[in-house]
Formats: C-alpha cells, sequence, structure tokens
C-alpha cells in the first residue's frame, strides 16, 4: 500500500466519523494538509453561501407580499440577515473564515427550519396549502443549491439536511407514506452526492498535494544541487549541442580566469589551444552519439593565456524522451598533479645528469627490442659505449668537470642517432644506443651498424671544451648485434659488456662485434675467476721469482716477483691464464699485499742463511687496481715495518699503458712510495715512443724493454735497431735497462756486445719457486768464492 492510499483510507475513516477524522488528521501531516484545504475551501465558499441564503430569504419574503416588517416572516428575514452579518465581520475582524463557514451552516439550519412554520403565523398571506407547499420547496431546493455543502464536517452537513428534511415533513399537507419516502430518498441522494463529491474533492487535493510536495522536493533538490555545483571545487560547466556554455561556476572562474558573464552562450573553444582537439572530438562522439560518459587529460588555455591540464569528466544530459540535449563537465586542474607525476616518472625513467634515459628504461627498450627482432626477424643491435680516458677528467678537474663533458657527450651521441632509436645512460661513463629494424641481411646490417659506430667514434674523438679548456676523449664501442630470440636482455648486455673489453684491452678507440665462439672462451675465463674466489684465499697465491743477472759483476742484481695460483689440488697455474680477471676486481690488492708479506719473509730468510746481499732488490709490478686503492700504501708500509724490511728493497714497475691514465691522485700515491725510498720501474717498453719527461716527474731509474719487442728483435732488423736505441738512450739519461726474455745465447752475447747492464729470461733461469732460488743463490755464491779463492 502506497502512502497516497494510506491517506484515502484516513480519509474515509474522517468521512465516517468526525472523531476518527480528527484523530487521523492529528496522525498525519498530509491529512492534515487535507484538512486545511477542506477549511479553506469552505471559506473560500463562505460569501457564495450567505449570498444564496440571503437571496433565498428574499425570494421567500417577496413570495410572501402581504407581510409586514413585524409579520413573523419579517422579523425572520431580519434576525437572519442581522446573525450573517454578526457573524461576517466576526470572520473578518478575526480573520476566521474557516471557522466560520461551519457556523453559518448551523446558523441557516436553524433558521430555515423555522421557515417551515412561518406561514402558520400569518393567516393573511394565502392559504395554509398554498403557504406550507412554497416553503416546503424552497427548503426542499436549498440543499442542492447549497454552495460547498460537501465540504462540510459530516455531523454539520447530516445535521443542516436533518433539520430542513424534518421540518418539511411534520409541516407537509396531508403527507403520507410515499411523500415521506420521497424525502428520505431525496436527502439520501443529497448525501450520498456529498459524500462522493468530498471523496472527489480530497482525491484531488490529495493529488495536489503529492504534486506540490514533488514539486518542492524537486526545487529543493534543484537548490541543493545548485548549492553543491557553486560550492565544490571542481570546475561545473553546462553545454548544449552546439557546445554553447549555459552553466558555469565559481570554480570554472578561479580555474580558467573567466568570469560568468564572460562565458555564457559562447562555445568551448577558446578553453582550448587547438579549436578542434582530440578530446573534443571523442567527447563529442562519446556523448552525442552513444550517450556515453567520457574522461579524458588534456591542455587548456586560461584567461591570461597560460596553459594548464585538465581532467575533465562530462556526462550526458536527456531530454524526457532520452534524447541527448546536452552536457555536463566537471573540470578539474590537475597540472601540479601531472607535473609531479612527470618528475617522479623522469626520476624513475631517465637519468637526471644527461636526461637520457636510465638503465631502467634502458632494459625495458631492450625486451620491447628483442620481442621485435623474433617476431619480424630483422637485425637489431645494441652498442656498449665507455668513454676513454674520462677518469682523468674527473680526477684532475673534479666531478663537475666530469659531469660537464658526460653532459656533452650525451648531446654528441644524441644528434648522431635517429630520434626513434634509444640511447641511454647506464651509468658512470658507460652509455648504450638500441637500433632497430636494420633489414634481414646480416651483412648489410653490419655495414650500417659500423657506419654508426664511426660516427660515434668521431663525435668522441671532437675536443670537448669545458669552461674554456680544451679536453680529449675516446670512446671504445662493443657490439651485439640480433635477429632472434635466442637470448634475453640480460645476455644480449653481457656479450656487448664482453665485446667492449675485448676492444678496450686491444687499444681503445674502436668498436668491435660481439663473437659467440670468443663468448665460450670468456665464459670459461668466466668460470675460472668464479672458481677463484670460491676455492682461493690470499694465501694460495704464491710467489716465483726470476733473477736478473747484473753482466757487469756476473751476480743476481735481484729477483722479479711472478704470480701463480696453487689450486686445491695443487696444481700451479701461471697467471697469464686469471690476472686480467683479478685485476679487473679488488681482489687484486688483497693478492698482492699477500705476495708482497711472503716475499719479506722469503728474504728474511735468505738474509739469515747469508744468501742475500744488501744490495739485491725485489721487482714487483703494479697494477692501476693497487694504485688506486686508499689504503694500499699504508698496508706495505705495516707489512715492510713487520718483517723489518727497508723499503728500498722494493722498485715497484708500471706498465707502459698505464702512464697516460696516471692522474693527480696516482701521481700523488707514486710520490709517497719514493717518500718510503722505493724505487720506481716502467715495465713492457717498446714499439711507444718513450715519455722522457713523463719519467723525469715520477723519478723512474728503470725501464724493462717489452717481451714481445726482445722477441721479435732476433728475427727482424727493425725491432733489435729499436732495443739497441732502447739502450743507448738508457745509458745517455742515466737509466737503468733490464732487457727480458733471453732464450738463446746468441741474444745473450748480443746485448753482452751493447754492454746492456741486466739481463733476464730463462736461459739464466725461468720463474722458479722459492727453494729453487735457494739453491741457485747457493750456487752462485760457492762458484763467487771459489773463484775469489782461486784468485
Amino acid at each position: 500500500m502506497t502512502h497516497k492510499d494510506s491517506i484515502s483510507c484516513d480519509t474515509k475513516v474522517e468521512i465516517r466519523s468526525e472523531s476518527r477524522d480528527a484523530t487521523a488528521t492529528s496522525l498525519s501531516p498530509l491529512n492534515q494538509s487535507v484538512n486545511l484545504e477542506l477549511a479553506q475551501a469552505n471559506a473560500c465558499h463562505l460569501v457564495t453561501c450567505i449570498a444564496v441564503s440571503v437571496v433565498s430569504c428574499g425570494l421567500f419574503t417577496v413570495l410572501s407580499s402581504g407581510a409586514t416588517y413585524y409579520s413573523p416572516i419579517g422579523l425572520w428575514f431580519a434576525g437572519l440577515c442581522l446573525c450573517t452579518l454578526g457573524l461576517w465581520v466576526y470572520a473578518e475582524q478575526a480573520n476566521r473564515k474557516p471557522q466560520s463557514a461551519p457556523a453559518y451552516l448551523v446558523l441557516c439550519a436553524l433558521f430555515w427550519s423555522l421557515a417551515a412554520y412561518l406561514p402558520l403565523a400569518d393567516n393573511s398571506l394565502y392559504n395554509l396549502a398554498d403557504g406550507a407547499l412554497l416553503t416546503n420547496a424552497i427548503i426542499l431546493f436549498l440543499p442542492a443549491i447549497w454552495p460547498g455543502l460537501y465540504l462540510q464536517p459530516t455531523s454539520l452537513r447530516r445535521l443542516f439536511l436533518t433539520c430542513l428534511y424534518l421540518s418539511v415533513g411534520i409541516n407537509w399537507p396531508q403527507i403520507n407514506l410515499s411523500a415521506a419516502a420521497l424525502l428520505l430518498l431525496l436527502a439520501t441522494v443529497i448525501e450520498v452526492s456529498c459524500i462522493l463529491n468530498r471523496r472527489t474533492f480530497i482525491s484531488s487535493a490529495l493529488d495536489t498535494l503529492v504534486a506540490r510536495d514533488q514539486i518542492q522536493q524537486t526545487i529543493n533538490d534543484s537548490r541543493k544541487i545548485t548549492s553543491l555545483i557553486d560550492q565544490t571545487p571542481l570546475g561545473y560547466i553546462e553545454w548544449n549541442q552546439n557546445r554553447e556554455i549555459i552553466g558555469w561556476n565559481p570554480a570554472a572562474t578561479e580555474i580558467f580566469g573567466f568570469a560568468k558573464s564572460e562565458v555564457m552562450g559562447r562555445t568551448t573553444d577558446f578553453l582550448f589551444e587547438d579549436k578542434k582537439t582530440f578530446l573534443m572530438q571523442q567527447a563529442e562522439h562519446d556523448l552525442f552519439l552513444f550517450g556515453k560518459d567520457f574522461s579524458g587529460t588534456t591542455e587548456n588555455i586560461t584567461s591570461d593565456g597560460t596553459v594548464i591540464i585538465c581532467e575533465w569528466n562530462e556526462t550526458p544530459l536527456f531530454d524526457v524522451e532520452m534524447n541527448v540535449i546536452g552536457a555536463a563537465s566537471f573540470v578539474e586542474d590537475v597540472t601540479d598533479r601531472v607535473r609531479m607525476q612527470t618528475r617522479i616518472k623522469q626520476q624513475a625513467y631517465f637519468d637526471p645528469l644527461t636526461g637520457l634515459p636510465n638503465r631502467h628504461r634502458f632494459m625495458e627498450e631492450l625486451n620491447r627490442v628483442i620481442s621485435l627482432a623474433q617476431r619480424t626477424q630483422n637485425f637489431c643491435a645494441l652498442l656498449f659505449i665507455d668513454l676513454d680516458h674520462f677518469k682523468e677528467i674527473n680526477d684532475s678537474r673534479g666531478h663537475h668537470y666530469g659531469d660537464l663533458a658526460l653532459t656533452l657527450f650525451a648531446q654528441r651521441l644524441r644528434k648522431v642517432i635517429r630520434t626513434q632509436e634509444t640511447v641511454a645512460r647506464l651509468g658512470g661513463d658507460e652509455f648504450v644506443v638500441l637500433l632497430e629494424r636494420l633489414g634481414t641481411e646480416g651483412e648489410t646490417a653490419r655495414l650500417q651498424i659500423a657506419q654508426v659506430a664511426e660516427k660515434i667514434l668521431d663525435a668522441a674523438k671532437e675536443p670537448f671544451v669545458i669552461k674554456g679548456e680544451k679536453f680529449q676523449i675516446s670512446c671504445s664501442i662493443g657490439i651485439v648485434f640480433f635477429n632472434d630470440g635466442s637470448s634475453d636482455s640480460n645476455s644480449i648486455l653481457e656479450q656487448a659488456d664482453q665485446a667492449l673489453y675485448t676492444i678496450k684491452r686491444e687499444g681503445k678507440s674502436n668498436f668491435y662485434f660481439h663473437n659467440r665462439e670468443l663468448s665460450l672462451e670468456m665464459q670459461k675465463q668466466m668460470e675460472l675467476l668464479e672458481r677463484l674466489r670460491e676455492e682461493s684465499r690470499a694465501e694460495s697465491f704464491l710467489p716465483f721469482y726470476q733473477p736478473i743477472l747484473d753482466t757487469q759483476s756476473n751476480l743476481i742484481n735481484g729477483l722479479q716477483v711472478f704470480l701463480r695460483w696453487q689450486k686445491p689440488s695443487g696444481d700451479i697455474v701461471e697467471a697469464h691464464e686469471f690476472i686480467q680477471f683479478l685485476e679487473s676486481g679488488s681482489m687484486i690488492v688483497d693478492i698482492s699485499l699477500s705476495l708482497i708479506d711472503q716475499t719479506c719473509k722469503q728474504v728474511n730468510l735468505w738474509r739469515s742463511q747469508g744468501l742475500w746481499d744488501e744490495q739485491q732488490r725485489i721487482f714487483f709490478t703494479l697494477s692501476l687496481r693497487e694504485l688506486e686503492h686508499p689504503s694500499f700504501i699504508l698496508q706495505l708500509q705495516e707489512a715492510l715495518l713487520k718483517h723489518g724490511i727497508n723499503p728500498r728493497l722494493f722498485i715497484f714497475g708500471l706498465h707502459t699503458e698505464t702512464l697516460p691514465k696516471i692522474n693527480s691522485s696516482l701521481k700523488l700515491q707514486l710520490e709517497r712510495l719514493r717518500e718510503l725510498d722505493c724505487g720506481l720501474m716502467v715495465d713492457n717498453v717498446g714499439f711507444q715512443s718513450l715519455p722522457l719527461q713523463k719519467l723525469r716527474e715520477l723519478q723512474i731509474d728503470t725501464i724493462r724493454i717489452s717481451h714481445r719487442l726482445m722477441a721479435e728483435s732476433m728475427e727482424m732488423d727493425s725491432a733489435w735497431n729499436l732495443v739497441k736505441g732502447l739502450v743507448e738512450l738508457c745509458k745517455s739519461v742515466g737509466l737503468n735497462c733490464i732487457a727480458p726474455c733471453i732464450e738463446e745465447s746468441k741474444t745473450h752475447h748480443q746485448l753482452l756486445d751493447l754492454n746492456c747492464q741486466y739481463l733476464q729470461g730463462n736461459l739464466i733461469s725461468p720463474p722458479s719457486p722459492p727453494t729453487s732460488i735457494t739453491r741457485m743463490l747457493i750456487e752462485r755464491n760457492s762458484a763467487l768464492a771459489a773463484e775469489v779463492s782461486s784468485n
């Protein structure tokens, strides 16, 4: 049952019983409103009721033409008029028309019930039968024309009818059963008519009240929505099918800077930089064609021309026939949020220094390119780039100069690579380039890659001008190209790294294509390094010694230390099989300190046996790893102090290739070695020009000729001439010169003829363990003693 049906039932109860009507009215606010409607309608009919009553009285009086003012009819008419006037005045002054209408009904019922007796009181009017008939006719007709009788309370209405018809029945001349039945029927008809009219009125009033409530609720909801729209921080824009603005809230003014009066009736085009953006096209398509909501983000323009980023949420508006008649847009300024998201994405995916994609972003791109190559069978390539001599700028001028150099190189790299290709910085001075869609022919793809690599090398070779200073930097490139999914991203990156390592080992400033066969060899070497780490301790690495002969005294001038690895099985592994990998990590520092410690112990042992002369020296080759280690010199001092060894015992050697890499910090380390009274030697001197100025700066006192040059000197005159030149140069500038790789007597005699003072090689003695060197020292000392005795 609906609320309206409930009200109708309550109303029926009110029709049947006045007390129940009052109770229902007190219980329901809507019933109270219905009763109020009844009362107001009653009040509206009060004037009409008075008019009907007065006109009827006047008619009755006119028909009684013989009456005087003091006759019963005159007095009756005067009394009714006076009562009516009094009631009217009361109703007007007290504003009680609703309460006066029922009272007037009761008053009329009383007066008209007396009207039936008036002719009996005045026999001069006309005969009794005619007077009663006339009076009864007017009384019977009066309820039918009484305005709003159905509006009166049930009890008063029935009292009114009872008074009128009872008086008629009593005064009806020669009344019989048929006349009585007729009166009863007439009263019933009027009562039923009033009941039906009352029900119709109440139903209509209920409908009106419900409709009024709904209208009021709609108005209230509309006001609430309007208030919410005005107070919401989101911009609200309502527009019709022509995109003409018909609604604009204060938040929209705050976002775009336009007042409501400036935008009403205008299309929304002025809010967009492009007059017909893709967002607008998509919005119109979804809204007007399909009646769907639409959301999107686009750039907008404010009143002062500022470009902002807004998020639009649009919903269609429909008419009663569900036709789209417009749309409502909620707009939010997300400029700060989008910029923050952009910054976060920039930090997550791009290198902050160069602006290039970082490792994380690059790996995503590499995975995409691998899938592309597998799908299309087109060759793609990864170029792994490492800057040569970059560390010199970083160490000599500081990180600020180094950062500027990296930024300049990134800019050059971006210029020589196509826009659609990926250029990234992995970290430090390492960069990568991804080349896509190089075709399905391997040689053609290789040629294209080589051309790009050449451009990168040329770009790196151009001088870098940083704050007015020129710096020369080159780069090395390891290349992998592929057209299938046989290798994942990590494997491809490792292969490119191996190719890069190969070219840097061969001489730098060039590019090298990864060789799969070579990678198997590299894999074996990596496995060897892993075993080194897992199976070895620093004590597993042993010093072997090779004597250096002084040709002038025919005595051992010193011993050069060679690294050997003793595996857990007892096998001895030569250094050339693993030294490259040791020098690529920090293990070499601990191993070198262990070798120095073992050498100091052995020298003390030889000294205690009388086999060691204080003029003899230990030659020990260092890599850059040891010199770069911040505590290497300090630990060296501690080892020498612990064993009581004079630092002058050691001559530390550097490879010729490392001389250009000696920066200010490494030079400081070498100076500390010189302050300890250690000697310095340059090893592997050969085809490169000897930088005499650098030797003077570093206080180098010994050089050792390259093994390769010495090996070639027996077969090539040019190589032999270069050896002779080095020996003569050392004599002229006061440097000690060691000629290694003496394998044959012929070479030995030729060097003796050149007066080369220091010789080294397997002909004299191969690198040997301490026991073998001990035996050799004993034999040498014995031979020397016998020679002295014979003299």
